[in-house]
């Protein structure tokens, strides 16, 4: 990859450049820029072999508290960009700067923006394995690279040979193949998934029963409209002020509320709503004994 533009002529920025791909050094650089122009110091203490640096941020004018060890040359920001995006944040930049560091500690980027972040185990032509990035390697790994080198080389070295010779290498690895196979069983289903998700599954399931909810109306079952109608024939019956009869309605529900009725004077309507308020009183009543 080619060298981005740089801001200034800067050590820390260079290597920036340098160390981070196109385009986390673009966010990487906007960092840089507001380092150099929108802070300022608010406070130094030092505690426990560490530097408390407070820089106040002019753009969000707001206060961020900056931890760095001069020995470790470890950092940490208030403002947690680091931790949520990788890359150094414009107020432990600002401390780098003034510290006079010309390169970006190891603990202050993550490897996965940087250029470097797909190197891995590589081998040449001789079989030799190179190690990038990685600090632990598994033994069987590397032998399978040298393997895979072996083949590679034996591949090219039989390009251009006859035909015999080819033949001969496959009934060579044929024959190895199938004496593998009696000391190794297949592998089942099972297996070949606990394999791939790297653990072991558990063959023992514990259920446990659901937690009771209690929110309003449980516990209530709800009444089909047989067991309605048997509940409402257990209640006494009452007289209708609207239709005259003894039944299990009032005047306010009657099936035959909106039938026509013949004119009545003024003595039958104030009976009538004298027999009205009594049966009201009757029903709350009911209600009461029935609570």
């Amino acid at each position: 990859q080619s060298t981005p533009q740089l801001f200034s002529k800067s050590a820390l920025e260079s290597d920036g450049a340098r160390l981070f791909t196109h385009a986390v050094f673009e966010e990487f650089q906007e960092e840089y820029k507001c380092s150099t122009n929108t802070l300022t110091s608010r406070g130094f203490s030092e505690s426990n072999n560490m530097e408390l640096n407070t820089v106040k941020d002019a753009l969000r004018n707001r206060n961020f508290i900056v931890q760095y060890n001069p020995g470790t040359l470890e950092s940490s920001c208030t403002c947690k960009l680091f931790e949520r995006r990788g890359v150094p944040c414009r107020h432990i930049l600002w401390i780098y700067l003034g510290n006079g560091l010309e390169k970006i500690p190891e603990s202050s980027f993550a490897k996965r923006w940087t250029r470097d972040a797909l190197r891995d185990i590589k081998s040449n032509h001789k079989g030799c394995v190179g190690v990038g990035d990685v600090d632990i390697i598994d033994k069987k790994q590397i032998e399978m690279t040298k393997l895979w080198s072996e083949v590679h080389e034996t591949m090219g070295v039989l390009i251009g040979r006859e035909k015999e010779h080819v033949e001969e290498l496959c009934k060579l690895i044929k024959e190895f193949r199938e004496t593998l196979l009696p000391s190794v069983p297949p592998m089942t289903k099972h297996q070949e998934l606990e394999e791939l998700l790297g653990c072991a599954t558990n063959n023992e399931i514990t259920i446990l029963p659901p937690k009771i909810s209690k929110n309003k109306g449980s516990g209530k079952r709800m009444l089909s409209n047989k067991a309605k109608a048997v509940a409402c024939a257990s209640k006494p019956k009452r007289m209708c002020n609207n239709c005259k009869q003894m039944a299990h309605h009032d005047k306010r529900n009657c099936p035959n509320l909106f039938v026509e009725r013949p004119p009545q004077n003024v003595d039958d309507e104030e009976e009538e709503e004298e027999e009205d308020e009594e049966e009201e009183e009757e029903e709350n009543e009911d209600d009461e004994l029935e609570d």
